[in-house]
């Protein structure tokens, strides 16, 4: 099955308008043109890369498609679902995805928003906007690493949504932890990364802070011997899904491994 041999040339009024919405209530609000069936939008936030969309040639609108212009999204997407990898993709679109569902295409809409949202370099560069004034006093380098922080953890909240680990959603509940420690990064693009960096319960943070846990390239959990019977209770070691973890993700954990004698 290819998107060129399956979408409408021209889309039926009640399905583009049910395309449309779909784009303005994921956060694509600014429609960009038609061009060969696909329907195109962008944020009107700043949000980087394109979308475009389109429906196949049943009555329902079935099958419903999703071009990616991000290259990060549409690799993470890839991964994520590759069930979904439909044929070649609209240029300049990087990656193509077609669903049997309307709502799985909106499903992977909100995705790829969240994931433009927060992969490289998008926060780097609201932070770099919001710091431009500063010098390099002390007090200057405090409020930078308070508004990177504060950068950082929106990413891993737009990337992850959830502690991985527990399904927690509770913002209070939530920490962004730092694979590399913030003090230890090379560059503020590293510090704002967000493959740098996990969104973990406080307890799952604390123990991965002290590099009590660690994760394997598979995601599998890793855990030091000395750990209490309490401790991994509490933690529900033995019933952690694995984490999934892309490429960048994967070298900096084998930096935490590392340094915290799991290798």
């Amino acid at each position: 099955m290819t998107s060129t041999t399956l979408r409408r040339s021209t889309p039926h009024p009640i399905l583009r308008t049910e395309l449309e919405q779909a784009a303005w209530n994921h956060g694509y609000r600014r429609a960009n043109g038609e061009a060969d069936g696909w329907l195109w939008f962008r944020s009107d936030e700043g949000v980087p890369g394109e979308v475009a969309l389109a429906c196949g040639a049943s009555d329902d609108g079935a099958p419903w498609f999703l071009g990616v212009e991000h290259a990060g999204v549409a690799q993470v997407l890839a991964s994520e679902l590759p069930e979904a990898v439909s044929g070649p993709a609209p240029p300049p679109c990087k990656g193509a995805f077609a669903f049997a569902l309307q709502a799985d295409m909106r499903c992977a809409l909100s995705r790829a928003f969240h994931l433009a949202r927060s992969l490289p370099t998008f926060p780097f560069t609201q932070f770099e906007a919001e710091v431009a004034g500063l010098g390099d006093t002390e007090v200057d380098r405090i409020v930078r690493q308070r508004v990177g922080q504060g950068f950082f953890r929106a990413a891993l909240i737009d990337y992850w949504g959830a502690c991985p680990l527990t399904g927690v959603t509770d913002p209070a509940l939530l920490r962004a932890s730092h694979i590399i420690p913030w003090a230890e990064c090379a560059s503020d693009a590293e510090r704002l990364n967000v493959f740098n960096g996990l969104l973990l319960c406080a307890h799952w943070d604390a123990a991965f802070d002290a590099g009590l846990v660690s994760f394997a390239n598979d995601g599998a959990v890793l855990a030091k011997p000395g750990l209490s019977p309490k401790a991994k209770t509490a933690l529900g070691l033995s019933n952690v899904p694995p984490l999934h973890l892309e490429a960048p993700h994967r070298l900096q954990m084998a930096r935490h491994r590392k340094r915290f004698g799991f290798e």
